[in-house]
């Protein structure tokens, strides 16, 4: 006789997911203003020659371009994830910010649906999660971010020969980013004397 096994059900949040289909994305068509939200996700970057590969993680801000935390590690996981998170807490607290009330949009990868992510930003943190419908074409901000982001250090890791001189080199060259690259959608200024411009964090934060 043929035995006929139950299908597994998939996990709660994906049953969530799926019943919202339609109303995951919570920045579409809306006129972002800056420290409203943070978009966020996980790239590969190669080190030592092409032969290593690293994750890293940003956290942007659309409206301003303002890149509030980032982490490397050797893989994509929950860990980095909130070690991530936990940088960018850190960091609007010392811009004066309060993050309840803040959206994080991100992709549907299996650590952005995880229970101890959304734990901690839904419930401990009091942000607001939103989720990609459309892939990458959910995210353009990231997309758009690490594309210039990483064509214009590419080489720069490439030569990186431990993962600790690769983690050394994305934050000065995120430090560069924030602080000295200019931005044409900002009126050529860097995200900090953008938001410093705007009265939004007090001139010469570093």
């Amino acid at each position: 006789m043929r035995r006929q096994v139950a299908r597994s059900r998939p996990p709660a949040v994906r049953r969530i997911l799926k019943e919202g289909r339609g109303n995951l994305n919570l920045l579409r068509g809306r006129k972002l203003e800056p420290f409203e939200a943070l978009c966020t996700d996980f790239t590969e970057v190669r080190y030592v020659q092409g032969t290593r590969k690293a994750q890293l993680m940003a956290m942007v801000d659309p409206a301003s371009g303002w890149v509030g935390a980032w982490a490397v590690g050797e893989s994509a996981n929950r860990q980095l994830a909130l070690r991530c998170w936990d940088k960018a807490k850190d960091n609007l607290t010392r811009l004066g910010k309060s993050v309840r009330g803040l959206v994080v949009h991100h992709d549907q990868d299996t650590v952005y649906v995880s229970y101890r992510w959304l734990r901690q930003l839904l419930i401990e943190d009091e942000v607001v999660v939103s989720y990609c419908e459309r892939d990458a074409k959910g995210n353009p901000w990231m997309e758009s971010f690490w594309s210039r982001f990483k064509g214009e250090n590419g080489s720069l890791f490439w030569d990186a020969t431990t993962l600790q001189e690769l983690e050394e080199l994305v934050s000065k060259q995120m430090h560069y980013h924030n602080h000295q690259r200019r931005h044409s959608r900002i009126g050529y200024l860097s995200p900090m004397e953008y938001l410093a411009a705007e009265g939004l964090i007090a001139s010469g934060y570093s």
